[in-house]
């Protein structure tokens, strides 16, 4: 081959990826972003609800998660002494546990007051049968 040839193609190859670079910089720019509000301790309100949870006594414990603060603090040694959960950077082990057991517990909780009010509604309509 030519010489010549050989630089225009060398030039033409350059030109497109500089072309190809200033359309990846130009829509870059033009992206448009949503600004998010800014996250202001929230690792320290997470904390604070996981310890009103568990700091509130025994029967506020059981009504959240359904288990004793002790119970819970036993779990989540078993977890982690078997390697079952580990801790990430955002998650600590007993919160990932208490997050669980809050939706397998919200669940029964609802349960629980369909049961009762359906009970109350059969108690009500036979008294109305008995008048």
């Amino acid at each position: 081959m030519d010489s010549k040839i050989i630089h225009a193609i060398c030039m033409r190859a350059t030109v497109t990826v500089i072309a190809a670079g200033v359309a990846i910089i130009e829509w870059e720019r033009n992206k448009i972003y949503i600004p998010r509000e800014l996250r202001i301790n929230t690792i320290a309100q997470r904390e604070f609800y996981i310890d009103s949870i568990l700091n509130q006594g025994d029967r506020h414990c059981v009504e959240q998660i359904r288990m004793k603060p002790v119970v819970l603090y036993n779990l989540c040694d078993v977890l982690t002494s078997r390697d079952l959960l580990r801790s990430t950077q955002n998650v600590s082990i007993r919160e990932q546990v208490i997050v669980f057991l809050q939706i397998i517990g919200r669940n029964q909780r609802f349960f629980l007051l369909v049961v009762y009010i359906i009970g109350l509604l059969k108690l009500s309509i036979i008294t109305l049968e008995l008048y």
